[in-house]
Parts: C-alpha cells; sequence; structure tokens
C-alpha cells in the first residue's frame, strides 16, 4: 500500500472545503475539519481556483467603485450631448459619489469569491472554487505528472545506449540492470520499451511474443518404435519421485536433445541443473544409444572422482538414443556411477526446466539450421555466456556463482567452463561466437 494512501485530497474532501467556503469559514476551521495542515488548504484553493469574470484590461475608475450598479450620474464629463450613464465610461476620471472597492481577495485568503457579498458589483477579477473542477484538475495533473522521462539528456542517452548494446548481446533487460547502474526499474524500462521511449522496442527482445496464424498439425506420437520392448522397471518418473525422497537428492540433472532437422549431422545435448538454472551443452556427430553412453564416459573422465557427486541423478525422456541407460549408469568396470530416470511420454512438465532451457537457446541455434559446424569448444563458450547471465528465477545470482559454491571452483573447471564479465555477456548465433 502507497504512503499517500488516504491522504491526499479526493472529490468528498473538496466538497467540505467548498462548503467551508460557502459558510464563510477561515482556513483554519476548515483545516481541523479535514485534519490537514492550514497551508494546505490554501494551496488547494489557490492552485484549482478558476476565473469566472475577468477584469478590463483598462479599467474605468467605475470598475473599482462599490457604487457602479446603483449610479445614475450623466454628464460628469461635461458633454451634454451624450445620452449613457457615467458608470464604466473610461473619460471619467473623477467623481464625488466614488466608494473604492478595496478588494484584495485573490492574494489572502479565501483567494476566491464563492462568499463574497459584493461579487455582483464588484468589477474586478472574480475566482470560483468548485470541487468537482478541482478534482479533475487535480486528477488531469497527476497523470501528465507520471508522463515523459524523468532524466537529464546525458542521463537518458546513456540509459538508451546502455540497454541498446545489451540487448544487441542478447541479454535479458533483468541482466542488463543486474550488471549497469542506469538508475531505473525492471518495469520502468519495459514501460519505456512499451511506450517507445527508448530505442529498444518489445520485439528486440529475446523472448517477446509474437503473433501468428497457428498452424493445424496432427498430434505426434512420441512413443519410438524401438522403446516398445524396453524394459524401465523401477526407472519411471514416480520410481524417481520415490528415489527423491528416500535418498534426499537436491541437486540433479534434466536431460534432452535440442530438436535439429534430420538432415543435421550433429544435435545438441542439453543437460540442466533446474535448482541452479544451470546448462551445459554437448554437441553429438550423429548421435546413437552408444554415443551418448560414451558422452558419460568422456564426462567422467573430465570430472574423475566428482562425477558421482555433480551426477547423482538424471531426468530424462524416451528417446531412443537413450535406451543404453543401463550402460549410462555403470562405468566400464561395472561400477554404478549415476542413476538414470524417465519422464512419461508428452509429459513435458515433468523436466520443465530442460524444455524451458531449449525455448530460450533458440536465439542461438535456430529451427531448421544445420549443426554440423559446432565444436565442443564452441558449446563450452555458450553455456559459460549462458551460466553468466543475472537471473531473476534464482534471486537475482548467476547460475555459474551457485554451481561454483555448491560444487567448487575445480569442479567448474573441469568441465572447461569459464565465468564471463556480465558486461560482456552475449546470447548470439553460434556462428558468431
Amino acid at each position: 500500500m502507497g504512503k499517500n494512501k488516504d491522504i491526499q485530497l479526493n472529490l468528498t474532501r473538496r466538497r467540505i472545503i467548498f462548503d467551508g467556503l460557502s459558510e464563510g469559514k477561515t482556513a483554519t476551521e476548515i483545516a481541523s475539519i479535514l485534519q490537514r495542515h492550514k497551508p494546505t488548504i490554501s494551496r488547494e484553493i489557490r492552485n484549482y481556483r478558476y476565473l469566472a469574470f475577468k477584469a478590463d484590461k483598462k479599467p474605468s475608475i467605475c470598475s473599482s467603485c462599490l457604487n457602479v450598479k446603483t449610479c445614475s450620474y450623466r454628464h460628469k464629463c461635461g458633454l451634454s450631448t451624450c445620452s449613457t450613464k457615467c458608470a464604466g465610461c473610461k473619460s471619467l476620471s473623477v467623481c464625488d459619489k466614488y466608494k473604492p472597492n478595496k478588494c484584495d481577495i485573490e492574494n489572502h485568503f479565501p483567494f476566491v469569491c464563492n462568499k463574497c457579498k459584493f461579487a455582483s458589483v464588484c468589477m474586478k477579477n472574480h475566482y470560483l472554487y468548485d470541487p468537482a473542477k478541482a478534482d479533475e484538475e487535480a486528477k488531469k495533473i497527476r497523470t501528465e505528472s507520471r508522463e515523459g522521462l524523468n532524466l537529464l539528456e546525458e542521463e537518458y542517452h546513456f540509459l538508451d545506449k546502455t540497454i541498446k548494446d545489451g540487448v544487441n548481446k542478447g541479454q535479458s533487460i533483468y541482466h542488463i540492470l543486474k550488471s549497469t547502474d542506469v538508475g531505473r526499474c525492471l518495469k520502468s524500462i519495459y514501460n519505456y520499451s512499451h511506450q517507445g521511449k527508448i530505442s529498444v522496442q518489445p520485439l528486440d527482445l529475446p523472448r517477446v511474443v509474437r503473433l501468428k496464424k497457428r498452424q493445424t498439425k496432427i498430434p505426434k506420437k512420441y512413443e519410438y518404435n524401438e522403446n516398445k520392448n524396453i524394459d524401465r522397471s523401477h526407472r519411471m518418473y514416480c520410481d524417481w519421485l520415490v528415489f527423491q525422497a528416500k535418498n534426499r537428492v537436491i541437486v540433479y540433472w534434466q536431460m534432452d536433445f535440442l530438436g535439429a532437422p534430420k538432415k543435421s549431422e550433429q544435435q545438441i545435448l542439453t543437460i540442466v541443473i533446474p535448482q541452479f538454472e544451470f546448462i551445459y551443452l554437448v554437441p553429438l556427430e550423429f548421435p546413437t544409444a552408444q554415443i551418448v553412453k560414451e558422452t558419460f564416459d568422456m564426462l567422467q573422465n573430465m570430472l574423475g572422482d566428482d562425477f558421482e557427486k555433480v551426477f547423482e541423478a538424471i531426468l530424462t525422456d524416451r528417446d531412443s538414443k537413450f535406451n543404453s541407460f543401463k550402460e549410462i549408469e555403470t562405468d566400464n568396470d561395472g561400477i554404478v556411477r549415476t542413476h538414470v530416470f524417465f519422464c512419461n511420454p508428452s509429459v513435458s512438465n515433468e523436466k520443465p526446466s530442460v524444455e524451458n532451457f531449449n525455448q530460450q537457446i533458440r536465439s542461438i541455434f535456430k529451427k531448421g539450421v544445420k549443426l554440423n559446424d559446432i565444436t565442443f569448444e564452441q558449446c563450452n563458450v555458450i553455456s559459460s555466456h549462458l551460466n553468466s547471465r543475472f537471473l531473476n528465477s534464482i534471486d537475482g545470482k548467476r547460475p555459474c556463482d551457485l554451481f561454483i559454491e555448491y560444487f567448487g571452483i575445480e569442479v567448474f573447471r573441469k568441465l572447461n567452463l569459464k565465468v564471463i564479465n556480465p558486461k560482456d555477456v552475449k546470447i548470439i548465433k553460434f556462428k558468431k561466437y
């Protein structure tokens, strides 16, 4: 709740001010009724009064005379041929019936003529206070005060350039604000973008919604023919839930392949730690179940004795490339090194983190693009950039920092990963790394 809640004057309170003026109450009396300071009442009336009658720019002596309405003098100027009354005549400079109106109400309380008994004869400026008009004007001012940017020209150019440079590198707005000091919150930057006040437009952002006509397709069947005779007893998703609870598994991996066209000789194996939003990418040439098994042999050689600590459990789908799960679970000496479990067919929310990451990295690996030229070193660089982003989902931390804090810097280095400077993080097409 805002600190000004129920403090600002509203239409009801302005009506009380109007009634007070009509009854001839003082500013102190009105302020006491509303439980406000006296200057607040004075500023309200002075700021929101309106001009009901405008005095003549070149007034006559009669305009400041209290007898102007009842005056019947004629020929005071000496012209006997004049047929009009002298009242209001600008030729008249002296009158023995002149009674000055010393009213200076527009400069002191009540600042308006709502209760003035001389309003009908006074020819000076007449100001009135109307609660409805005052409330409407106050709302208009509040709305206009929130428009535009409260920035100096240099500050605006710095903010605009910083956001634009970061987005061109594929960084999210959240990451840009965490890695630089632009003096604005996340919501403000998104508002500036949607209102067209900065160079970066909504369609320039990494994951903006793009509307297009949906294509009607026959639902795919994700159950592969090669899987029908595979025995996955004690490795189903329900078994994973029991295993996770019994063994108090906190950190585990979700694994999947990034979709690629059939003409592509290589595919990207995506493995993710959902708790840390940590991702590791491995390129596989003509991937098969045997190739996947050999990939984990390679990871074990890289990590050594740390492999079992890092890869305690893996949750994946029923892709035929993971059919050699028993070989993945054991090393060449037959010693158990990890545990593999499978999600149910067509239930992607059982491993949502890896599915989400596969969507995110589509800005790097476009659909339909051949992945033939990508190297393991390139994947390490891309993984390093992805893991060096500040993420709101993990309280503004970086995945690499959480991984290092949990497993240690040596394990991180064994995976051939690096911590990238936040300002240098790039999420761009893989060929540009």
